[in-house]
């Protein structure tokens, strides 16, 4: 599974938050996800909530989180607070892997400042946009 929320701003100036839901099937894995996941092989799109439509958007903020698509939201979570934790205190982007989980982090300056509430916002959209719980 690959979930991914982007803060991003619209060529007219629209900012709001795309998030996308991939699956990759039956592919289990510990650690860092197959060669190519998500980047060469994003996985089919199951599940989207656009706010700006692409393309040509400018990123602003990006979350992803990749894990095997069977992979319950009670184990993403504090996965995803031991990332953060670790993270903390070093410069973005931030990259790491909590048990089967990777996840991705980064911002412009211009949202950076907030990091906290853009991170709770993308978090949110991540957790919305994925099917099944």
């Amino acid at each position: 599974m690959y979930l991914s929320a982007q803060h991003v701003r619209s060529l007219e100036g629209a900012e709001g938050l795309n998030a996308f839901h991939f699956s990759h099937g039956a592919y289990i894995w510990e650690g860092l996800p197959p060669q190519g996941i998500p980047d060469q092989d994003p996985g089919m799109l199951v599940a989207q909530s656009i706010t700006v439509t692409p393309p040509g958007n400018l990123v602003r903020a990006y979350l992803d989180i990749v894990t095997p698509d069977e992979t319950p939201w009670n184990e993403i979570r504090p996965a995803f607070i031991t990332f953060v934790s670790e993270a903390q205190g070093t410069p973005l982007p931030w990259i790491g892997v909590v048990g089967r989980c990777l996840f991705r982090l980064g911002m412009d300056r211009g949202v950076a400042a907030q990091w906290q509430r853009e991170l709770a916002d993308l978090y949110r959209a991540t957790m919305a946009v994925r099917v099944g719980g």
